[in-house]
């Protein structure tokens, strides 16, 4: 078949055909990677140069586009429009920024901001583009009742605080919630009910601080533990019912033991987590947890095929340095926060319906399109922002498809001649400042870091205390029940972070109901310390505590842990 754009062809052939596997040094953290041979697998079906930056500084710049966890009153920029929205977007960031109805509604046409190609260089066209063109404040799908203070997610009822997810009601302080109900402080769960302090919990009932773990009912404090019943700080427990700390009690020990336990209580709750943790530092725990997958590595991977280094995948085929809730995508390279998709290549937030698309962020249901921002049911578009229903389009302008492939191979070319197609957007184009970004919480930056950078940084923001008292911590009330209307006039001072937050009234309900003592610091810094439990999603070489050969692990030795193979783990817990 004849070349649409013979002349980008023709040189990135070139590059392609004498690619062969090598070690560079990343353009950030000047540390050596490899160029593997199945990496240039991916880079030819792409027909792209290889990268410039190692995986984790490209998984980087690809999250500093996101935000799962910052929320800001900032001004809307809708001409007529004076009242301020509550938004991801924080108040620093000096893009176009429209609410929600609005920014999806037919009264703006992206298209009447299109442009002529010139002789400046792609990256300053498109952000002379970005900076005009209106942004989404809020993010958010379809059918989101009573959910303002939500984010990115669809058919969510009842929501606060909540970033990402679907079908699910009544959740608060979370992210990644899937088909769930009554859920606080918990990231990446599916089909549960009543749940508090969850990661990675699937179809169970009643469970508090539970993690990595699966069809388990009434359990408070469980590590890794399947089809349990009334169990309580027990770690790798199969099929087990009245389990105290994994000691097997009888059904009235049991009950007797857990009715003295008010885990209510913050300074009984604290003693039992120290307990918890240092069983699970004590017990054989997982290197990396692979379910009913071939041929694949990184962590957390269920039901896949041929997925290497890869985290939080899903149904998926023939990935490499993907991650994150990636749920049926196939044929893809460097991507995060996608699904029902093929061939995705250094995106994020990009999929649903999509094939094809490389080098985007926030894209749906588009076909054969680069370089593009916010756009939904695109064909054969490139460098655009916000539009939708497009097709042969370049910097929001249409053109003939004769002219498309005219225009598309003179820009294309010179973006290879000029060393810079191939390369994620900079970071400075991101929506979100630096701290504020999910890039902050995996990889951490200084202020004067990210200034230094180029990168907007959001300072603190004054949160609406009016005339409210400040308290700290030691002067709450130590016992749940104790608390009082009178908490809600108050402001309680972060026992980690230093910052001021407050406690709604339905928090409290919920932490009365499940006995759950009030939290001790902002909801940001509960995301970052249970980001802390997923080890920030990095890969380490260890040896298998059991037999002692070398495998790779999300645990280190180092931190008290015993990481052991697959293998080892079968034969010691199973």
């Amino acid at each position: 078949m004849q070349s649409k754009t013979p002349k980008f062809d023709i040189l990135m052939s070139r590059i392609l055909d004498e690619l062969i596997p090598h070690t560079q040094i990343c353009g950030d953290c000047k540390k050596d990677f490899k160029i593997e041979s199945e990496d240039i697998v991916f880079y030819k079906m792409f027909r792209v140069p290889a990268p410039k930056l190692c995986p984790r500084c490209r998984q980087k710049r690809r999250l500093s586009f996101v935000n799962y966890s910052n929320i800001y009153k900032r001004k809307c920029d809708v001409p007529g429009h004076k009242d301020t929205m509550i938004s991801p977007v924080a108040p620093v960031m000096p893009w176009v920024t429209y609410d929600h109805e609005t920014y999806f509604s037919d009264v703006w046409d992206p298209t009447s901001y299109g442009r002529d190609v010139s002789d400046k260089p792609f990256f300053t066209q498109f952000l002379d583009l970005l900076k005009i063109i209106p942004q989404p404040g809020v993010r958010r799908g379809v059918n989101c009742v009573n959910s303002d203070f939500s984010f990115y997610g669809k058919n969510m009822k009842d929501c606060y605080y909540v970033f990402g997810g679907r079908n699910s009601e009544n959740v608060m302080y979370g992210s990644s919630i899937y088909k769930s109900r009554h859920v606080v402080d918990s990231y990446f769960v599916k089909k549960v009910d009543i749940a508090f302090e969850s990661i990675r919990t699937t179809d169970s009932f009643k469970t508090k601080y539970s993690y990595f773990s699966s069809n388990c009912i009434d359990c408070d404090f469980i590590f890794d533990c399947r089809n349990c019943q009334n169990c309580f700080g027990c770690v790798n427990l199969r099929n087990k019912n009245y389990c105290w700390e994994n000691v097997q009690l009888s059904k009235e020990e049991y009950q007797k033991r857990r009715a003295s336990v008010d885990l209510g209580s913050r300074v009984v709750n604290k003693e039992y987590q120290k307990k918890f943790w240092d069983l699970v530092r004590i017990s054989p725990v997982r290197a990396t947890r692979v379910h009913q997958s071939q041929n694949v590595s990184g962590d957390d991977i269920i039901t896949s095929n041929n997925c290497q280094k890869c985290f939080q995948v899903e149904n998926g085929e023939n990935l490499r340095y993907v991650a994150f809730a990636v749920v049926n995508l196939k044929d893809s390279m460097d991507v995060g926060y996608s699904g029902g998709a093929e061939r995705i290549f250094c995106s994020q937030n990009t999929g649903d319906k999509s094939f094809n698309v490389k080098f985007s962020f926030a894209v749906k249901e588009s076909v054969d399109c680069e370089y593009m921002m916010s756009s939904n049911n695109c064909h054969n578009c490139f460098g655009c922002v916000g539009i939708k229903n497009a097709s042969y389009t370049i910097f929001n302008k249409k053109y003939s498809p004769e002219e498309y492939w005219v225009v598309l191979d003179d820009i294309k070319t010179k973006m290879l001649e000029d060393d810079i197609y191939g390369e994620f957007f900079p970071m400075s184009f991101a929506p979100h400042p630096y701290n504020s970004s999910f890039a902050n919480i995996i990889y951490p930056m200084t202020e004067a870091e990210a200034r230094e950078r180029g990168l907007y940084w959001q300072g603190d923001v004054d949160v609406d205390i009016k005339f409210l008292k400040t308290i700290s911590v030691d002067e709450l009330p130590d016992n749940i029940m104790d608390v009082t209307e009178d908490l809600f006039n108050l402001v309680i001072l972060g026992i980690e972070s230093k910052k001021p937050f407050k406690i709604i009234p339905r928090e409290v309900e919920f932490y009365k109901q499940n006995k759950i003592p009030l939290p001790t610091d902002t909801p940001y810094q509960r995301i970052i310390n249970r980001f802390k439990i997923l080890n920030n999603f990095q890969i380490h070489q260890e040896n298998c505590f059991a037999c002692n050969k070398v495998i790779d692990s999300s645990y280190k030795k180092s931190d008290g842990y015993k990481p052991y193979c697959e293998e080892c783990f079968q034969k010691e817990v199973l």
